[in-house]
Parts: C-alpha cells; sequence; structure tokens
C-alpha cells in the first residue's frame, strides 16, 4: 500500500474518540468533530466478529464501512416480512414465501463494485420492471436469456446477462425458468410484473429450486453472489404477517400499513399473525376498545423461533450494532425474535444507532423513546441484562425535517452510554455517516483490549558514531507535539554521550550500545520479547531522517490493519538520485551497482513473496505491537532473524500488513558509509531468500 505524504495535523493524530463525559459538559458524552480526531482504535483480535441488526437501505453507509475492514467479520441480521408493493403481491402468489426485498437491497450492496461481474449482478438485482411489462413479455425474455437470443424484451437485462461468466449466467437463468414454470402451473391466478424488481423475480425462483426454503435461499444466493458478509434471516422461516395497535386503537393490519402514513397516535404493540386478518376478524375487532383489540391481537399472534445461524452469529459476536431504519417493521421485530441469544451474547459493546429523523411510525418518539422500544422487545425492558451499552445520537439539528435528539441531554440512560456525535453524512445529512459511526463503534471497544501499554511510543536510532548529526535529531525531537498522541516517548539513541537533559516528564532521552550491521533487529527483539510499549520505531542509514514522518506512520498504524508501517526513500526521483551521488561520488561502478541494486532487489523481493516494496531495505521502520499475530512471535521464536530482510519475511509469510509511505532522507557527502551500505544491502539480499 503506497500512501502519499501530505499535510499532518500532529494534534489529530492518534486521539481517540472522546467517549467520557467532559468537565463542565451537561451535553452528555461528546465525540471530536474533526474527522482527524476520529480514529479507529486497535482490535482486540485479528478477527472482529460483528453483528447488525438492519432492514433494507438504514445502515448501509455502516455497513459498507464495516467491510472496508478485512478482519472485520460481518453478519447482517434482516427479518424477511416485507409485504408491500410487488412484494406483497409475490408473497401472495407463492403463499409460503417471505419477503426478499430487504435481503435483495443488502445483497446489492455487499457486492464487490469493482468488478465489472458484481457490477451487472447488482444492476440485475436493482432492476425494476417497466409498468407496461406483461406475463407474456417475462415469458419470451426468459426464454431468450436461455437460448441465448436476446428477444429484445428488455435490452438493459439482456446487456447485463452478456456480462456474466458461465456459470452466474446458468444459474440466474434457470432461477427465471423456475419461477416461469410455477407461473404457468397458477392458471386463473395473475401477478402483475409492472414495476416489479427483476431481482424479487430471481430470488422467487431460487426459492422455488431450493425446496422452498427461505433460509436456503439467502444462503445461496449469498454464496453465487459473493457476498463480503454472512446474510442471514433471523427467523427459521416462519412465514408470518405483521400487525400492529395504536395507542387509540388503530390497527395496522400489515406491515406495509406499519411503514406507510399513519395518525400521529404511538405504536404500542406488533404482533406476528400466522395470516392476514380475514374481513370477519375486522368485524369482531370493530366494537372492541383498545386494551380488547389487544388481548384479541396477541391471541391470534404466534412465536417465532431464531435461527440457528442467528443464534450462532449473536454468541459469537464482539460487537452488535442496533441499525437505525424503519423500527416497528425491519429492526424491531427482529429484537423481539431474537431477545434470548441478545441476553446471551457476551459481545463487548450493543450499540444502539438512532436513526438521523422522524418516520411514519415513530413520528412522535424521540431517541430515549426509541431506546425503550428496543429494551422492551428484547426482554429486557430496564436494561439490567445490558442490552444497549451505549446509544449513538446526532447532535446537530437537520437540514430538513424535524432532527431525533434528547430533550434532557444526560451522559447515560439506564445504564447505557449516550454518545452524542456528528454522526450524518455531510453531503447527505439524511443518511449517516458509515466512518464517523464505526469509528466511534470501534472506540467503545477500547476498554476490552488486552494490551500492557497503548500510548507509549519507544524509538530508536543508529547513526553509525556520527554523534555530530545528533544535535538536530535532538532538536527535532523535543519540538515535536508528543503529548497529544502518547503519555510516554522514549528516544534511545546508539553510542550517544551521556548529558544531563532538562526534558518535559512524558520524554525520555537515553543511550544505547548495539554493535554489527543490524543493531535495529536486535532492539525489535528485545522490544518485541521485553517491552512494555505498544509502539515501536527504529531508524538506522547514513543519513537524516525526519521525526516528522513518524506522525504521518503512526497515524496509519492506528488507523489501519496494518502491524509495520516501512518508509519508502525512493519515492522522490531527486531525493533518490541526491543520495546515491551523495553516498558513492565519483565511485561510478559502485554507483551503477547500488542505483541498480535498488530495483533488483525490489523485484526478488516481490518474486519471491508477491509483496511489492519500493525500498525493502529501508531504515525507516514502524511496528505495532499488537498486530503482531501468533503466528509470527512463534517464526520468530523459531529462527531468530539477524537482519531487517528476514523480519519482513516472516512479517510477510505470517499475514501480517505492511504499509509503505514516503518519507524524507538526506544523505551529505563524505559523511556516508558505501562500505556499510554495501554489505548490509547483501545481507539483507541474503536474509530475505532464507
Amino acid at each position: 500500500m503506497l500512501i502519499t505524504y501530505g499535510h499532518v495535523n500532529p494534534a489529530a493524530l492518534l486521539a481517540p474518540v472522546d467517549l467520557e463525559p467532559q468537565a463542565g459538559s451537561d451535553t452528555g458524552i461528546q465525540v471530536q468533530s474533526d474527522m482527524a480526531r476520529v480514529v479507529p482504535v486497535p482490535l482486540p483480535e485479528s478477527t472482529l466478529h460483528v453483528v447488525v441488526f438492519c432492514g433494507g437501505r438504514g445502515s448501509s453507509t455502516i455497513i459498507r464501512e464495516l467491510i472496508r475492514w478485512p478482519q472485520v467479520s460481518l453478519s447482517l441480521l434482516v427479518n424477511a416480512y416485507d409485504d408491500g408493493l410487488s412484494t406483497g403481491e409475490l408473497r401472495e402468489f407463492i403463499p409460503s414465501m417471505l419477503g426478499p426485498s430487504d435481503f435483495r437491497k443488502n445483497l446489492s450492496q455487499l457486492l464487490d463494485l469493482c468488478s465489472s461481474q458484481q457490477y451487472a449482478l447488482q444492476r440485475i438485482l436493482e432492476i425494476r420492471l417497466p409498468n407496461d411489462f406483461s406475463a407474456e413479455r417475462f415469458e419470451r425474455l426468459t426464454m431468450g436469456l436461455a437460448k441465448g437470443s436476446p428477444a429484445g424484451v428488455l435490452p438493459q437485462v439482456e446487456r447485463l446477462f452478456e456480462e456474466l461468466d458461465t456459470r452466474h449466467r446458468a444459474c440466474l437463468i434457470g432461477f427465471l425458468e423456475h419461477f416461469a414454470e410455477y407461473f404457468r402451473s397458477q392458471q386463473g391466478r395473475e401477478l402483475r410484473f409492472s414495476d416489479c424488481s427483476f431481482g424479487n423475480l430471481i430470488f422467487a425462483g431460487c426459492y422455488l429450486k431450493s425446496g422452498q426454503s427461505f433460509n436456503a435461499t439467502v444462503q445461496s444466493l449469498s454464496e453465487l453472489f459473493g457476498s463480503q458478509a454472512r446474510l442471514i434471516n433471523v427467523s427459521r422461516g416462519e412465514n408470518r404477517t405483521l400487525a400492529a395497535l395504536k395507542r387509540n386503537g388503530e390497527i395496522l393490519s400489515r406491515e406495509s400499513e406499519i411503514v406507510g402514513s399513519q395518525s400521529s397516535s404511538p405504536i404500542r404493540e406488533i404482533f406476528f399473525l400466522d395470516k392476514p386478518l380475514s374481513d370477519e376478524q375486522r368485524r369482531e375487532l370493530a366494537p372492541l376498545g383498545t386494551e380488547e383489540r389487544a388481548r384479541y391481537l396477541a391471541g391470534l399472534s404466534r412465536d417465532v423461533a431464531l435461527s440457528p445461524e442467528a443464534e450462532h452469529a449473536l454468541l459469537k459476536a464482539n460487537l452488535v450494532i442496533y441499525g437505525p431504519g424503519t423500527q416497528f417493521s425491519s429492526l424491531l421485530p427482529s429484537y423481539r425474535i431474537a431477545r434470548d441469544a441478545i441476553r446471551r451474547s457476551s459481545a463487548s459493546a450493543k450499540i444502539f444507532v438512532a436513526n438521523l429523523e422522524s418516520d411514519h411510525d415513530i413520528q412522535t418518539l424521540g431517541v430515549l423513546d426509541l431506546a425503550d422500544k428496543a429494551l422492551e422487545m428484547a426482554g429486557d425492558p430496564e436494561n439490567e441484562n445490558r442490552t444497549i451499552t451505549h446509544i449513538f445520537y446526532n447532535r446537530d439539528g437537520r437540514q430538513r425535517g424535524v432532527p431525533l435528539g434528547i430533550e434532557e441531554p444526560a451522559a447515560s440512560y439506564k445504564s447505557a452510554r449516550i454518545v452524542a456525535g456528528e454522526y450524518a453524512n455531510p453531503a447527505n445529512p439524511t443518511v449517516h455517516s458509515g466512518y464517523q459511526v464505526v469509528r466511534s463503534a470501534f472506540a467503545t471497544l477500547r476498554d476490552k483490549m488486552e494490551l500492557r501499554q497503548t500510548k507509549s511510543l519507544d524509538v530508536y536510532v543508529d547513526l553509525l558514531d556520527r554523534s555530530m548529526a545528533s544535535d538536530f535529531l535532538l532538536q527535532e525531537f523535543m519540538e515535536l507535539p508528543w503529548r497529544d498522541c502518547f503519555d510516554r516517548v522514549r528516544l534511545r539513541i546508539n553510542r550517544l554521550g551521556q548529558k544531563d537533559w532538562n526534558l518535559p516528564e512524558h520524554l525520555r532521552i537515553e543511550p544505547a550500545e548495539y554493535d554489527g550491521l543490524f543493531s535495529d533487529v536486535e532492539v525489535f527483539h528485545d522490544w518485541l520479547e521485553n517491552g512494555d510499549s505498544e509502539f515501536l520505531v527504529t531508524l538506522t542509514g547514513d543519513g537524516e531522517y525526519r521525526l516528522r514522518d513518524l506522525l504521518l506512520g503512526l497515524q496509519v498504524l492506528n488507523g489501519g490493519v496494518f502491524g509495520a508501517v516501512f518508509g519508502s526513500r525512493t519515492q522522490s526521483r531527486r531525493q533518490f538520485r541526491s543520495a546515491l551521488r551523495a553516498a558513492y561520488g565519483e565511485k561510478g561502478l559502485l554507483h551503477s551497482i547500488s542505483s541498480l541494486g535498488a530495483f533488483v532487489f525490489t523485484a526478488v523481493f516481490g518474486l519471491r513473496f508477491r509483496v511489492i516494496l519500493s525500498d525493502p531495505f529501508t531504515g525507516f521502520r514502524m511496528y505495532r505491537r499488537s498486530k503482531m499475530n501468533e503466528e509470527f512471535r512463534a517464526a520468530m521464536g523459531r529462527s531468530r532473524p539477524r537482519t531487517t530482510a528476514g523480519i519482513t519475511r516472516l512479517l510477510v509469510t505470517n499475514r501480517v500488513e505492511i504499509a509503505e509511505i514516503p518519507v524524507m532522507y538526506r544523505t551529505f557527502n563524505n559523511f556516508t558509509k558505501p562500505g556499510w551500505r554495501l554489505w548490509r544491502g547483501v545481507r539483507n539480499l541474503l536474509g530475505s531468500l532464507a
């Protein structure tokens, strides 16, 4: 990975999201608005298991951010009780089938759109049929796709199918043929194809081919489409119709009414009916009061069992996110189904992310009202089981509509921390900023991490006995704002003379005594085996590095999955050439050999380990302890490499990620050691081939 060097605000680097109440503040817990300050914190394991309860698109930006993290294993829990528009008609046409719309919407955003085939699959899922589309045209379209001879029925879809490989094309056509066969068998029954999602027809065909198992359908399509997360139906697949009772006694008899326009009276309860209310039942309900209606509907309601896949995901989760979305249709029913597994989940954090603004079903409810409903549905109304550990809500007012806020801001509610942040997307304030929400969520895990010291830094410098250069280094060391990033910073310089330093409490300068070409390797061994700091920096060379470049490197280490950052001295052509001139002067042969060697070493390392580093033998190296996995530590113990290339080899082969950034590196005439350069290069080359 190459990261372009730019302006760095040192005060913003490594600063965690502040999840503690601030002194003198009555607005609860504050999250910094500066994007540079909201950085991800170290994760406790190489794999972080995250569960998101979501609907169709309400959590899309949060989900997209989570799948950018390679160490996140993401599971999405969705219920399948949507019955609006064409989805409702399709459910009536195939009476045993659940609503596929929310699964289709999630699947379409879990695809890798950098791939032309994945992009085509996403478009196929999302296309809606024209208003004048008929059953006869659907038959012709399916037949044309099966024969490989486009019929011109729906050119856009036909072109997209041409982008698919043989396997994907055959599978999707097979699903459409299964649906077409079922359609032909339903003589006398009609289905309107107009404005129907083409992806829903694919789901329906897969459902019929999968023995009418909805959960098997979701799994099959997720695998076929290459989903970047596990898409899980929260239930075992029981066919239910959602109904709701409002406080004024009004009955919302299906999911489409729950999400649609309605009176301002709050929704009191939701029910899982095994079939829609009949005309006779409606007549029986008409004269009843609110309490009697509640008892009547409760008598019709049927339990829904949690699916084994959803249970497994919740019990394994490190982090649970109750996402934003349509509360009374997409989210609250899922909490009710999963209440037992939520209670048993040992996730370190369970975060309720409030909607940004009101909706039809929550038009009179605030953030804490929504949290109360979530707790009620999860069977923990007072939050005694820590069903919610944090409540995230957007601090700022909305540009349009009425924002969801808290009337009397506080630091906590029913033992859950209230986190007020700028969670709206700056470009589109009606949707969440996935960046802000995810990094705040990761910050809640800080207290659970097993790090011996997360705010300390060790820096080791070997100037090759050039003590005259140490004054400039020490001056820069004392000028940089380390206190904004760390509690303690220790600088060790090899063979530095003793001196009394007048330093602030958080800084230390110490001499060190190491011999040999690779003193930085010995320092790394000592740090890994006996050190207590989270970060180590080693700077070794016959020129001058700039300590300010450490701030950029530390930002990269703290903000991603990387266990090491290497500083490339070859990113600037001018810098590269001047370094060679200063090192070898008029020694034409050595100059040519060194220039060629820079490219040869990169090529050899790339061929050997399939990783391209522009400067694999750099003396600018930064490491992070919590990213050194057990496999790497064990390999270090067995082989104990004696060169920096040997350490790099073990990092790569044991899946510790390395980032590369350009750094300033100046060499000076009559200051460099050509012999040291050559022998270190040869030893490194041998070390990389070991």
